[in-house]
């Protein structure tokens, strides 16, 4: 097929396209990436580095040399080089802006860059939102991406976002390759389990070795919206879980931010930073000891996988084999 690479309207980098996937077909890996460099080359020269037309060119060529299995450098760097043009030329909310920040956040992963997987993830899941498509498949499986990255860096958002990936892409509409990375995501968190203390306070409890975190989501009276997450590792799980065995007891977070102490009538206050306060009575003060005892026993997260019959833990209601287990 010819192709006349002087011509740089998107029709011209699509037949280019269509040339480098022929000839990968054809066994010539090289020249196909040789040929979307070509034109990258091209827009640069005609264009500039913060075009459109440049961000397409270079969107194509990430996409290649992903197909070609290049070195994940070389595909941060193509990725990068179309954000910057397509954050300039048509905004970082664009479609093509934010599919090419996920893309980022994937790779960047996959290179075991995990601050570059955050801030890319970040901005694409911020793009999704602003055009309403922020609960979409495609944004589970950022989310999905987030929920790893999280992960290696140890935050209490680890779960929630392995969460979100799991729920959003569940159902018809979305890619396979997005619902293997949620799946994936939620698997290597040990299968999330949450546990409802009280009405705005929750439990997660994740992983192997055990890891629990406190989450709060408090509306104010005026209707302002607090949330609150605190992360702990089975170490600082033991402690808790020792110290509010019997009152009177006072424990406070080792970072701050987070405390339990006694109350009258066999109770407990729960408070957070901002004069947050939730009050627990006896009975969900034992939901609380009793969900520490079994995480710490290793029932309460990242237990045996469940029966292929009995409901999925992720919560979809669903019967494991037709859900998570799939």
């Amino acid at each position: 097929m010819t192709v006349d690479l002087l011509e740089l309207r998107p029709e011209a980098i699509e037949a280019a396209d269509q040339r480098a996937l022929e000839q990968l077909a054809e066994g010539d890996a090289a020249g196909a990436v040789a040929t979307l460099r070509a034109i990258v080359d091209r827009a640069v020269t005609k264009h500039g580095d913060e075009s459109e037309l440049t961000g397409m060119a270079q969107s194509r060529l990430a996409d290649m040399l992903r197909r070609t299995g290049a070195p994940e450098a070389e595909q941060l760097g193509a990725l990068t080089d179309a954000i910057k043009a397509f954050s300039a030329s048509v905004g970082p909310t664009d479609p093509q802006t934010t599919s090419a920040f996920g893309r980022l956040a994937h790779v960047a992963l996959a290179a075991q860059a995990v601050e570059i997987a955050v801030t890319a993830g970040m901005q694409a899941i911020a793009g999704l939102q602003a055009r309403g498509e922020g609960e979409t498949p495609t944004a589970g499986g950022i989310y999905a991406a987030l929920a790893m990255a999280a992960a290696a860096r140890r935050s209490p958002a680890a779960p929630g976002a392995a969460e979100r990936a799991l729920r959003f892409t569940e159902g018809a509409g979305g890619d396979d390759a997005d619902r293997r990375r949620a799946l994936a995501a939620w698997r290597s968190l040990g299968r999330p389990r949450r546990v409802a203390i009280a009405e705005e306070l929750t439990l997660v409890v994740f992983g192997t070795p055990v890891a629990v975190v406190v989450e709060l989501d408090h509306v104010a009276p005026d209707g302002a919206s607090d949330q609150h997450n605190h992360g702990f590792a089975s170490d600082a799980v033991r402690a808790l879980r020792e110290r509010i065995a019997t009152p009177p007891f006072a424990w406070r977070a080792s970072a701050g931010g987070f405390e339990i102490v006694s109350r009258s009538g066999d109770g407990a206050a729960v408070r957070f930073q901002q004069d947050v306060e939730v009050l627990l009575d006896a009975a969900q003060l034992e939901i609380l000891r009793a969900t520490l005892a079994e995480a710490l026993a290793g029932t309460g997260g990242g237990a045996a996988e469940p029966g292929r019959n009995e409901p999925c833990p992720c919560g979809s209601g669903r019967k494991y084999k037709r859900c998570c287990g799939s």
